[in-house]
């Protein structure tokens, strides 16, 4: 890996633990903003190294260090009812950097789009992760409503919200990086 690489792959794990710092206390549950610095990872750096991304800033809360939601850490977060979506982070991030260096276009339409279907497959995840642990560790089922009305329906507004401004954001990055010469294709 190119020493640019590495320093790139870097700054966006930096990105995201302060991302899990940064609350915004709406209603009952508060919103990070990781979903929009998962898709910029994954716009930016792209399907090889935007997941890879995520994955360091996992390995690094698993490890003990306080990066996950408002300074969480531990293996023991991947069990809990939003391990399902802590793992989806890098489905989401391989998903948007696939569709963007597949499709890339430029436009912000198309890249919105990208970060909607990767959100989809963020929540479809998450859901399924936050069921499983409240049927099987918690020893509470519950339906597919309560999930969506729990897990889902309280982030959706902010979160497509997230990927408008992850994918303009991710756009112009982009479109600077490769002005400079810089690419992280091969």
């Amino acid at each position: 890996m190119p020493i640019r690489t590495m320093l790139l792959t870097g700054f966006f794990t930096a990105f995201m633990i302060i991302s899990s710092y940064l609350v915004i206390p709406i209603g009952v549950v508060p919103h990070t903003l990781q979903p929009l610095m998962v898709l910029l990872t994954g716009i930016v750096l792209g399907p090889q190294y935007g997941p890879l991304s995520i994955m360091v800033w996992i390995l690094l809360g698993c490890l003990g260090l306080p990066v996950f939601n408002q300074g969480q850490a531990g293996i023991g977060m991947l069990l809990g009812p939003t391990g399902g979506f802590i793992i989806a982070f890098v489905a989401a991030a391989y998903i948007v950097g696939i569709l963007t260096k597949q499709f890339a276009r430029q436009n912000l339409i198309w890249q919105t789009t990208f970060s909607i279907l990767a959100m989809l497959v963020l929540y479809i995840i998450g859901a399924v992760g936050f069921m499983f642990n409240f049927s099987y560790f918690l020893h509470k089922p519950m339906t597919w409503e309560k999930t969506f009305a729990l897990a889902v329906a309280p982030f959706l507004p902010f979160d497509i919200i997230k990927a408008v401004v992850a994918s303009y954001l991710g756009l112009k990055i982009r479109k600077a990086l490769q002005a400079s010469g810089f690419t992280l294709e091969k």
